[in-house]
């Protein structure tokens, strides 16, 4: 199976507002007959203070480990567990190897714009001659999707989202949970034993499998923290099914992808999470087959299934937008702590939730993309067939944007 592939990540507002780099990286890889993507999503805490520089790395070092893993592998040939276990063994040493290096080469110094902000714990830490600490500095997560046509492998460290389609219209997030990491606390390729906390799952692409995946989304928590904590599995199916897939089957691959990076995340991080967010997704390239499963997918329903038409929803009354705070509802507390080296039992806190009210949002953008004046139609030939264009592509928008305010207003309606 031939997947459209798609990989992108945009600044949070809480680090945008701070003059901090955005934490996310993501990205996409495709040579013969192997299609990957990647997300990672650096802590942020004050402690890690190059998790930025660690996501970057943590995708750079993962498709050059898939380069060589795939290499090895022949047509028809499955995905061997003991070759998964040394992959990703091979994936986190060369992280680790890959941030030493960059701390070697660019060493801390006092006028480093976030070192001031590390806790002294830690300050005496990163100056000792001990170099196993210095992971720490550019703690990351890291969510993998490597298809080699007949299988997929899906390999995850950290929190994030892996949600699948299958074939039989099934939604479903098929890597095992992980134990350790629980609130706001995350396994990490930071940890000292980061390799043993990987977690991966192989999928089938058989076409006669009706559990066969016709679409897979990889998300850092910035995407999954826009929504009510406990219900936000449903919230993004309902996303991908009929905000982003339907996009693609209205308006093609080529649109949906503009309107991802340039309105969907931008917006959602605005209103939503405020935190960077990174989307990566591997979906058939065969929009007759997307479009069966879509139409067949049973996702559970939002609360109310009656909801208004899109163009009541995309621009909701000035009133109707000022929510409590976003944290009351969906976002987590301020800390988040990756799992702490086997030496320590403390780990710094990752402080990547904190999320400012959501009375500051700006009406979405929708009424900026409406359709040109009539005089503009009845222009000539050629004008009216850039009027007709641009407005084809005001819905495509349109369409893409995110209605989860509405939900949240339901929800936190419902609470006593």
């Amino acid at each position: 199976m031939r997947f459209s592939t798609f990989a992108a990540s945009v600044h949070g507002k809480k680090y945008r507002e701070r003059g901090l780099p955005c934490q996310d990286s993501s990205d996409a890889l495709e040579f013969d007959n192997v299609q990957a993507i990647a997300v990672a999503d650096g802590h942020g805490g004050r402690d890690y203070f190059r998790s930025d520089i660690g996501s970057r790395l943590a995708v750079q070092v993962a498709f050059e480990q898939i380069k060589k893993f795939c290499a090895d592998i022949k047509d028809s040939e499955i995905f061997p567990e003991n070759s998964i276990r040394y992959f990703e063994l091979e994936l986190w040493e060369e992280w680790q190897r890959a941030v030493k290096n960059d701390w070697s080469k660019n060493p801390f110094n006092v006028e480093e714009e976030r070192w001031q902000g590390v806790s002294d714990k830690y300050k005496a830490r990163y100056t000792s001659a001990d170099e196993r600490y210095i992971p720490v500095a550019y703690g990351t997560t890291l969510l993998l999707a490597v298809s080699i046509g007949w299988q997929v492998l899906l390999v995850q460290i950290g929190d994030g989202s892996c949600v699948v389609l299958q074939r039989d219209g099934e939604f479903k997030m098929p890597v095992p949970p992980d134990a350790e990491s629980f609130g706001y606390v995350t396994t990490s390729l930071c940890d000292a034993d980061g390799y043993k906390k990987f977690r991966h799952v192989v999928l089938d692409c058989a076409e006669d499998s009706p559990l066969a995946p016709v679409a897979i989304f990889l998300s850092t928590d910035g995407l999954d923290n826009c929504y009510p904590i406990g219900d936000n599995e449903k919230y993004l199916y309902k996303l991908y099914a009929d905000t982003v897939m339907d996009s693609m089957i209205g308006n093609g691959f080529d649109k949906t992808r503009e309107s991802l990076r340039e309105e969907l995340l931008p917006y959602m991080t605005e209103h939503g999470s405020n935190d960077d967010i990174s989307l990566a997704y591997l979906v058939t390239d065969d929009l007759h087959l997307l479009k069966q499963a879509v139409e067949e997918q049973s996702s559970p329903p939002v609360e109310e299934k009656s909801s208004p038409p899109v163009e009541e929803k995309s621009s909701p009354p000035v009133e109707e937008q000022s929510s409590p705070p976003v944290e009351e509802q969906s976002s987590p507390p301020v800390e988040k702590q990756s799992s702490p080296p086997a030496e320590e039992q403390s780990s710094p806190p990752v402080e990547k939730q904190s999320s400012p009210p959501v009375e500051k949002q700006s009406s979405p953008p929708v009424e900026k993309q409406s359709s040109p004046p009539a005089e503009e139609q009845s222009s000539p030939p050629a004008e009216e067939v850039q009027a007709k264009v641009a407005e084809q592509a005001a819905q495509a928008r349109e369409r893409l944007l995110p209605l989860w305010w509405e939900e949240r207003r339901k929800q936190r309606d419902k609470q006593p």
